[in-house]
């Protein structure tokens, strides 16, 4: 067995502790408090005033952290948690576009070659579509949601589990040739669910999960039903009624309507899933640089509104921001996640209820949160208004010296560990003071000073002799 015994152990630990201190500082800085207080006032005041059951929401700051908070309801009793999933509805065709471009890099397919590889004797699903006329909605292909036979098929049998080729057959004649319009489809991501299945001989969730949710450490994203996929918020349908919110989980449909939406719309995540995933996504982490330009190449579909693949931009549309954005709606779920061009913030909201439509979702809980980061510093300390201090040594053997650089005490020092834990906490009582470092482990650590509204953080490294 090789053993490698370096001469300088010390400046090894050293080195090493600086490397991960660079990658820790941009990936995973901490949020302070009065950042988590602003979001979560701005989120609960939101919910509160537009009556929304149950809000599960994401904010990625970059050079910040990443925020979670939640408001409301799961169901009685049961508030909602961070940990729940919830529907993703039409969020869904954002991973399967990527899925599909990914296996374009590997070789796997071309997104110019025509359905008709894999999909043949469907008389309304013309064999010269491209897979990329389908991933970006200009197929032409009917959408099978709007079969007025659905609704009777779902409530006549509500136990019913749809397969994908069942639903090609509710698509009825074309709305135009394929490449002469658009005109969004379920149906197009159905076909995509199909080809991904032939082509990869697996279950389109298990493409997902091997391409992009296992190297990305997106391990709360599933498909309903799946094995794992144990919390789910529940959702409430105005949808389904017409009069007042009903609690799906108590009908015979969710299975029914989950298979349905099939690769269209069936995936269930977290607000902290969902956000890292556009974020790494938007920040081409994902796919490459040519599939990102792929999937970005645009058709204008209105004003200021734009379509990719499997991606919407909306154009200074969000408090004067470009954005990138793929929203979803589901029976008892609501879903919006943008991406600030600009900032490059992520911020993403789920609910429980489908009678908060999409835009209205937007121009509420997204626009609200949206308007918090924009007061916040884009890089450097996470706060929103910062204390003036020196620490040293650093690195520190047995023990810290901070010294304030202005005379406001009665404070907090806190000693927090890179997985958030806090070590100690101790009062701030005088400009200088000396924290205790001899028990503490070597490795790296957070020194966090609150004092007078005003909070700030710096890295320190503990080495003993």
């Amino acid at each position: 067995m090789f053993e490698f015994k370096p001469k300088n152990m010390k400046k090894l630990i050293y080195i090493t502790a600086i490397i991960a201190l660079f990658f820790i500082d941009r990936a995973s800085a901490q949020i302070s408090p009065e950042v988590d207080q602003e979001l979560q006032s701005t989120l609960d005041s939101v919910c509160s005033l537009y009556k929304i059951k149950g809000v599960s929401a994401a904010v990625l700051l970059p050079g910040i952290g990443l925020w979670k908070g939640v408001y409301g309801d799961s169901h009685q009793g049961v508030k909602m948690r961070s940990d729940m999933l919830l529907g993703m509805g039409s969020n869904t065709k954002t991973h399967i576009a990527a899925a599909l471009l990914i296996m374009q890099q590997n070789g796997q397919l071309s997104l110019d070659d025509s359905i008709g590889k894999w999909i043949i004797g469907y008389p309304n699903i013309p064999a010269n579509i491209t897979i990329r006329q389908c991933l970006n909605h200009s197929s032409g292909l009917h959408d099978y949601l709007q079969n007025d036979a659905i609704n009777d098929s779902i409530f006549d049998r509500p136990n019913r589990i749809w397969t994908k080729l069942e639903i090609l057959k509710m698509a009825s004649t074309p709305n135009f040739a394929p490449g002469k319009g658009w005109s969004y489809s379920n149906t197009n991501y159905i076909v995509a669910g199909i080809i991904i299945e032939m082509v990869a001989k697996k279950a389109p969730f298990e493409v997902i999960q091997e391409l992009i949710l296992n190297p990305h450490q997106l391990n709360n994203t599933f498909y309903y039903g799946a094995q794992g996929a144990k919390v789910i918020a529940h959702p409430w349908s105005m949808n389904m009624t017409g009069t007042e919110l009903t609690d799906m989980t108590t009908t015979p449909l969710m299975n029914n309507l989950f298979s349905l939406a099939n690769t269209a719309g069936w995936l269930i995540t977290t607000a902290e899933d969902n956000v890292n995933f556009w974020y790494k996504l938007c920040t081409q982490q994902v796919l490459s640089n040519q599939s990102w330009l792929q999937m970005t190449s645009m058709k204008s579909i209105g004003s200021n509104t734009f379509y990719g693949l499997g991606i919407f931009r909306y154009n200074k549309k969000l408090n004067g921001r470009t954005f990138y954005s793929h929203g979803g709606t589901f029976f008892g779920y609501i879903n919006e996640n943008v991406f600030d061009t600009t900032s490059k913030v992520a911020i993403s909201a789920l609910t429980n209820q489908d009678s908060l439509n999409n835009n209205g979702l937007l121009a509420t809980v997204i626009n609200a949160l949206h308007k918090v980061s924009l007061k916040l510093p884009t890089n450097g300390l996470n706060t929103l208004s910062s204390v003036q201090f020196s620490v040293f040594p650093n690195p520190a053997n047995t023990e810290l010296n901070l010294q304030l650089d202005e005379p406001n005490f009665n404070g907090v020092v806190e000693l927090i560990d890179y997985n958030g834990k806090v070590i100690s906490q101790e009062e701030l009582t005088k400009s200088n003071m000396q924290v205790n470092t001899s028990y503490l482990p070597n490795g790296l650590y957070l020194l966090r000073v609150s004092t007078f509204g005003k909070v700030s953080t710096k890295r320190v490294l503990i080495m003993h002799n």
